[in-house]
């Protein structure tokens, strides 16, 4: 990486790393997943949730066929917006898949759906150290999805630890 003239800022130098990592493709699809509704309206997001966005595809639930067949002709309008919002290539193609469509409100589910946001499955103490690393981030929205790629990566080369290694014989 090109070494730019002493002092850099610490959010261009961010920029230049995650961008190498490949970490701010990933970023801008978390923040379009996070941002379905905006992108295709209240009416429509009430009948469909978003999974996930893999290999640049997004799947979502829909929660009736006619729903489903709606959603497919204006497929290319919706990939359109996120492509307006945030840029080329992040959703190229969209996957509806009919299913159970919960949406949080009051209750049980909000207060289950807010726990497991903040509660991964890391101990607390690597969570506060994660924390602590990204308390200099002034950009609210760009300190919490790094605190989950932080935590996701973390958990995720946890898993890869616990996988005991066998030699052939």
């Amino acid at each position: 990486m090109k070494r730019d003239a002493f002092p850099s800022r610490v959010g261009s130098v961010l920029e230049r790393v995650f961008k190498s990592l490949g970490i701010d493709k990933k970023m801008r699809q978390l923040q379009a997943l996070d941002q379905w509704r905006e992108v295709v309206g209240e009416k429509i997001n009430l009948h469909t949730r978003p999974l996930a966005i893999r290999k640049k595809s997004l799947f979502v639930l829909v929660d009736s066929s006619s729903w489903l067949a709606q959603l497919s002709y204006i497929k290319h309008k919706i990939i359109s917006e996120f492509d307006r919002r945030y840029g080329e290539g992040v959703v190229e193609n969209i996957y509806f898949r009919l299913g159970e469509v919960k949406k949080a409100g009051s209750g049980k589910i909000a207060s289950l759906i807010k726990e497991r946001k903040t509660s991964p499955s890391l101990p607390k103490k690597e969570v506060k150290k994660i924390e602590d690393i990204l308390e200099t981030v002034k950009d609210t929205s760009l300190s919490h999805v790094l605190r989950n790629i932080l935590i996701k990566d973390r958990e995720s080369s946890k898993g890869r630890e616990e996988i005991p290694h066998h030699s052939p014989e």
